[in-house]
């Protein structure tokens, strides 16, 4: 093959590598997809092999068009700074793996057919040496593809708010969610790329050998699926925990209403179960509206802004209390190098032995944020935004499921149709639909004030540890291989 059309061939896959991972996440939803997704940019970097120039020039391929198809929203909502920030960041990230393979990560040679015959139908010998050292060598190739991956990527979050990491594909999978109570995002991020290369690897050697494998041929691919199994069954066991504290019974109403006898009528209707909190998305209340709404209890609104893209503040009614939220203006920009909402100031209220805390418009996109609120003893964070950018919100909405099982809350999420859900502190959506459009009716578990996970407690290990595996198995190779 001439080198140009090689190199032409290998862009092309490293950028349907980056159309297959863009479309497992929202608006799309094609989450089955990203256990394959990687499979074309690692088939370029691993086969059509050239200089590292060329190599860093897929990776970014295939980091540009990911980012850019998946955070096209920020054009859509004229923060064309914030797309490029995430094209580039993206960017950077597939180019720096990609160098990474090319220089790093080798998979064994394809084994000879000495007698140019096929292989017997028939299962052969278990621990024929030539096998198990392939099947060593696939998975050896695939914890340092992945870990580089989980490191790089985890990297990135430093700089930029950390949305849509692979593994966030995940979050519809509870059993497999679980994991990032232990892990973070980046466990389950570690577990798509190395899926994607043992199916990769899986697929050559039914070619390179043809005829029945025995299990030595088999073992990666076994070990693989036992791992994902053995991942599945903690989270399975996880989810049969029974909550530790009473449950509390939500309402959340997302829809388009503001004025408050109308919110009070779709709320009543919503059920006959007492109810512990009514959270409407927004409404203009005013100062001879209290007495009304106290009658339903406790009630969190949001109040319009002057602009319709974005609330401009909050109320909360409680019997005996009333406390308005107000929302400084911030940089919209997101994604910004170093961007935080960290500092902002937090307004968690304390109702029904729970502490809750509302969280406006983009507030919820900021993961230190987040666990700044839950080491003060938050319980139950919620957001509430206008629907103004309905993908965006449902990317939040996603990544935010994310972070709230990882640090072990529930999370109640009000962003408009599509965008809207009450979250048990395992994943699990805790509402459901009820006989009013846009309305949600559940129950959350919040845990006591202080509790959390290991990863609550120890942040970003695990991707911290894949850093320092990849580059002691990338070092020791080169050592194994110059000698």
């Amino acid at each position: 093959m001439k080198p140009i059309f090689k190199e032409l061939l290998a862009l092309t896959l490293a950028a349907l590598s980056g159309v297959l991972v863009a479309v497992a996440f929202p608006p799309w939803n094609l989450e089955w997809i990203i256990w394959v997704a990687f499979i074309p940019v690692l088939l370029a970097l691993l086969f059509l092999r050239s200089t590292w120039l060329t190599a860093f020039a897929q990776g970014a391929v295939f980091g540009a068009v990911f980012g850019g198809l998946t955070f096209s929203w920020r054009l859509m909502a004229n923060a064309q700074s914030d797309w490029a920030w995430n094209v580039v960041g993206l960017a950077v990230v597939g180019g720096g793996w990609s160098i990474f393979i090319n220089r790093f990560v080798h998979l064994p040679e394809k084994p000879a057919n000495k007698n140019g015959k096929l292989s017997p139908i028939l299962p052969g010998y278990g621990f024929r040496p030539e096998a198990w050292k392939a099947s060593i060598a696939h998975l050896r190739t695939a914890l340092l593809v992945a870990a580089a991956w989980t490191f790089l990527e985890w990297a990135r979050g430093v700089l930029f708010p950390a949305w849509n990491l692979i593994g966030t594909v995940l979050q519809n999978n509870l059993p497999l969610l679980q994991l990032v109570s232990l892990t973070g995002g980046s466990g389950l991020s570690f577990v798509v790329v190395f899926a994607n290369l043992i199916v990769l690897t899986t697929v050559r050697r039914i070619f390179a050998e043809l005829g029945r494998m025995n299990w030595a041929s088999r073992f990666d691919a076994l070990a693989t699926l036992g791992g994902i199994f053995a991942i599945a069954l903690f989270g399975f066991v996880t989810l049969q925990k029974q909550p530790e504290s009473g449950l509390k019974r939500i309402v959340l109403v997302s829809s388009g209403e503001f004025d408050p006898d109308r919110l009070i009528q779709i709320s009543k209707a919503a059920t006959t179960d007492p109810v512990d909190l009514f959270v409407w998305r927004a409404a203009k209340i005013s100062g001879g509206d209290y007495g009304k709404v106290t009658a339903l209890g406790g009630v969190v609104a949001g109040v319009p802004g002057a602009k319709q893209d974005r609330l401009g503040g909050a109320v909360v009614i409680i019997p005996g209390s009333v406390k308005n939220v107000l929302v400084m203006p911030v940089n919209e920009n997101i994604f910004q190098p170093r961007f935080r909402l960290s500092g902002r100031s937090l307004n968690p209220f304390l109702y029904k032995d729970t502490n809750w805390m509302p969280l406006l418009n983009w507030e919820g996109s900021d993961p230190l944020l987040i666990r700044a609120a839950l080491t003060k003893g938050v319980q139950v964070p919620m957001v509430l935004a206008n629907p103004a950018n309905n993908v965006g919100f449902q990317q939040m909405l996603a990544n935010f499921r994310l972070w709230s099982v990882a640090l072990g809350r529930p999370l109640i999420f009000s962003a408009g149709k599509g965008a809207s859900a009450i979250v048990s502190r395992f994943g699990a959506l805790a509402g459901h639909d009820s006989a009013a459009p846009d309305v949600f009716v559940g129950q959350i578990d919040p845990p006591n004030p202080f509790d959390t996970t290991v990863y609550g407690q120890y942040g970003d290990w695990f991707a911290i540890a894949c850093g320092t595996i990849a580059m002691v198995l990338a070092i020791s190779g080169r050592l194994q291989r110059a000698s």
